[in-house]
């Protein structure tokens, strides 16, 4: 038996990837409130793994409080053997947070504070008690576990339990509210967080240093095959191929449409260099040593706005499907508009266009909204698309504020951390 208190005591999403690849273990439950992307791609890898040597992996989360988002469960489903949502329309809220390892010698039990989130596994202050038994011992913890999630399993009698079987399972919780996307749950607790009143000498520092998980290079961005050879994971719904950011790149980008160039109106526009609107850049890459202006939009996609001889391919995940093959290049010719540009041309591993899914879902094209871009990594991104109504929220929660050009009449964009 032993107490892991995180990060003092390292962090519990290390102990897991650890167990997860051991080889001690064929069986692995989860039983948590709150599940977020930030959380589950730091896992997606080992996850990968894990299933495709024969492992078993279940999931049982809760969706109170905005806890849970639609990208986590998008990235779930395929690499789960099952997912459940645990649910009460009353007061009552799911809450536990439980790991289990089961294999042929010894079982593992962990149960403390720790969500299915960055924070829960691996920045926050957390504590859990871990419990191993030999399984010629005595096995009262691990049955009363097993107990525990086949009286979860069992509330499906009386609906609070429901079992996700496909991507319309998971667009039904976003449709009807009980779930939100990543950008919408960021947006909802920055706005709290800014409306509130603010500590002119803070009273506190700054915690415990907690160190993420670095960064894990995902497959070639010009492939146009899945990244899971394995049948089970060749699901529509891959979500991403990274295990995510760190601190330094978990940033959100949003930009302003308005009218969109292409004729499929696919092609979004990027600034070499910004006005400033609002905000300090100082110490950070959009810092490029001229008062009132910043490094441009294409800067967050990682490139030089200076080189504009490079190209660059990335994938966009999209309603939880990677779209290999997205360009941002800096255009030649007659049809030039002497700025870098993103061309939303990307096909999933099916061969279906990112174009296509966008007339799917009620847009036939993108004039006039915000469209949101989350770095998961140097070349992965995760877009989101909102109506442009929505802009003077955006801009409340930026810590950078700038136009996508160098004069006060470009379109909106800002930059969030997501912190």
């Amino acid at each position: 038996m032993k107490l892991l208190n995180q990060p003092l005591d390292g962090a519990l999403g290390d102990k897991l990837k650890s167990l997860l690849r051991s080889g001690e273990f064929s069986k692995l439950n989860i039983v948590v409130a709150f599940a977020k992307n930030s959380g589950v791609q730091r896992l997606i890898n080992d996850f990968d793994d894990f299933i495709k040597s024969g492992g078993e992996i279940n999931v049982y989360v809760g969706v109170d409080f905005d806890g849970t988002t639609y990208e986590a469960l998008s990235a779930l489903l395929p690499r789960t053997t099952s997912l459940f949502i645990i649910h009460a329309e009353n007061e009552q809220t799911f809450h536990s947070k439980i790991y289990n390892f089961t294999g042929e010698d010894k079982n593992l039990l962990i149960v403390g504070s720790n969500n299915f989130t960055r924070g829960g596994l691996w920045t926050n202050m957390e504590s859990s008690l871990i419990v191993s038994s030999d399984k010629k011992d005595d096995t009262t913890v691990q049955d009363e576990f097993i107990s525990y999630i086949q009286s979860l399993r069992s509330l499906n009698k009386s609906k609070s339990c429901m079992q996700i079987n496909s991507q319309n399972d998971i667009d039904l919780l976003l449709r009807n509210g009980y779930i939100k996307t990543e950008i919408e749950t960021l947006i909802k607790n920055k706005s709290k967080k800014y409306g509130g009143s603010r500590n002119v000498h803070p009273l506190f520092g700054n915690g415990v240093r907690a160190k993420l998980p670095s960064l894990i290079k995902g497959p070639d961005s010009n492939s146009s095959i899945s990244p899971f050879p394995d049948s089970r994971l060749e699901s529509k719904t891959d979500a991403f191929t990274s295990t995510g950011a760190d601190d330094e790149t978990d940033e959100t980008i949003w930009l302003e449409t308005r009218k969109m160039t292409g004729g499929s109106r696919n092609i979004l526009d990027l600034s070499a260099k910004s006005l400033l609107y609002s905000g300090n850049p100082e110490g950070t890459v959009y810092d490029i040593g001229t008062e009132n202006y910043i490094s441009g939009a294409v800067r967050f996609f990682g490139i030089d706005p200076i080189n504009t001889k490079i190209s660059k391919d990335i994938i966009i995940n999209y309603n939880g499907i990677d779209y290999y093959g997205n360009t941002i290049l800096f255009p030649k010719g007659k049809k030039a508009n002497g700025t870098w540009r993103l061309q939303l041309k990307g096909r999933d591993a099916s061969g279906n266009k990112i174009t296509g899914q966008l007339k799917l879902n009620g847009n036939p094209s993108l004039p006039h909204k915000i469209i949101t871009f989350t770095r998961v990594r140097d070349d992965c991104y995760s877009m989101s698309i909102f109506p442009d109504s929505k802009l003077s929220r955006f801009e409340k929660v930026s810590w950078l504020l700038a136009f996508n050009g160098s004069t006060n009449k470009a379109r909106r964009l800002g930059i969030i951390k997501n912190d």
